[in-house]
């Protein structure tokens, strides 16, 4: 597995572990929000963003060729689960101030760190177009001959 590959696969977990953190912090009866987070609600999130990420690392590991952009797709809809809960907070709970701020400094923290995930991935997708063309480059050498 090379380098860029492992860092892709690297962030995805940090994605996950953010998300999840954020999440849980969620549930705490200090967030004050309108609609309290259900502990089973949280373990069902927990769940399935578990499944997600892990399925798309396994498949990614497995060298499944499409396992970047299903990965994709999932920190793309986690991103958007950031937005929510930075969004919730400022709207939807009544807990102090710096309760909010240091929630949307974690949510904030998890969209960074997924917007970098994708400029990781695009230069992942790079990688293979450029290795995918040399060899069709090299078999048309070989061809010729």
């Amino acid at each position: 597995m090379k380098n860029e590959e492992k860092k892709v696969i690297y962030w995805a977990v940090i994605s996950l572990v953010f998300f999840l953190l954020v999440n849980w912090l969620m549930t705490l009866d200090f967030m004050r929000l309108d609609r309290q987070v259900l502990l089973s609600e949280a373990v069902r999130v927990t769940i399935i963003a578990g499944v997600f990420y892990l399925a798309t690392i396994l498949l990614a590991y497995l060298k499944v060729k499409i396992s970047y952009y299903l990965m994709a797709v999932v920190v793309a809809i986690y991103t958007v689960g950031f937005v929510g809960m930075l969004a919730t907070m400022f709207t939807g709970s009544s807990a102090n101030i710096i309760v909010k701020l240091v929630m949307a400094a974690l949510s904030a923290f998890g969209i960074i760190v997924n917007f970098y995930w994708f400029i990781l991935a695009f230069k992942l997708r790079a990688i293979f177009q450029r290795e995918s063309l040399e060899k069709r480059l090299n078999k048309n050498k070989q061809l010729k001959k």
